[in-house]
């Protein structure tokens, strides 16, 4: 998260890695039969499939890897939905 590309400062940082530690959980995801360009992102496609229900994210620098869903977002995407929860 700490990438030029992103633009997130220090304390973003910290926010975001607080709450995957407060808010996180361990998944144990089914197979979606779904094929990636890159397949090491697999995995985090079908834990976010895996929690849908629960209104998770699958948080990426890398869209153009994954399908177009509303559910997969980039980090700054990320901070504001967060930011919003938090008001």
């Amino acid at each position: 998260m700490s990438r030029p590309k992103f633009h997130l400062n220090a304390d973003t940082i910290k926010t975001v890695i607080n709450s995957i530690i407060s808010n996180g959980m361990e998944v144990t995801p089914s197979p979606t039969g779904k094929i990636f360009i890159d397949p090491d992102d697999l995995i985090f496609y079908e834990v976010a499939m895996e929690k849908r229900d629960d209104d998770s994210y699958l948080v990426t620098g890398n869209l153009k890897h994954y399908p177009e869903r509303d559910f997969i977002v980039t980090p700054a995407e990320m901070i504001r939905i967060l930011e919003e929860q938090n008001k």
